[in-house]
């Protein structure tokens, strides 16, 4: 009898958990974005996909950040309101980092491998950001030129 009650107890939390989980899981609806950022996004990067958008603040003006995938690549991109693009944050392989860049790295942090790298383009400068494992720092942000941000 006392088994058969622990067995429904266990049983329920099962699928309460697995209830939550789902849930959380479940695709959220992505908010509208103004005509002329919809039109820039899809100008530009026609075959990507939009996965989140957020309204917030950029340099004390309306903006959206559109989160996209592309060919398996993730892309973020703070657009002004007028459609102008503020921000570009995309994903890239290890061959598109610059010599200087890539030697930096190396030679800041020769025991650590690279989960991920990320070219950011702001107000005409290119910066670069690399996800660390096996480093006391989880990642590092570097000028196109080679130097720590």
């Amino acid at each position: 009898m006392r088994i058969r009650r622990t067995f429904g107890v266990v049983l329920v939390c099962i699928v309460v958990a697995a209830s939550a989980i789902a849930a959380e899981q479940t695709a959220k609806p992505i908010p509208p974005l103004p005509a002329a950022i919809a039109s820039a996004f899809k100008a530009s990067y026609p075959n990507a996909t939009i996965m989140g958008v957020s309204r917030e603040k950029y340099a004390g003006k309306d903006a959206y950040e559109v989160e996209s995938v592309d060919k398996g690549k993730t892309r973020d991109l703070i657009y002004l309101a007028d459609g102008t693009v503020a921000v570009i944050e995309e994903e890239i392989a290890a061959a598109d980092v610059p010599p200087p860049v890539a030697a930096a790295i190396k030679a800041d942090y020769p025991k650590a491998s690279i989960t991920r790298y990320e070219r950011a383009v702001e107000q005409g400068t290119t910066s670069y950001e690399v996800q660390l494992k096996g480093a006391k720092v989880g990642s590092a942000e570097y000028t196109a030129d080679g130097k720590r941000k």
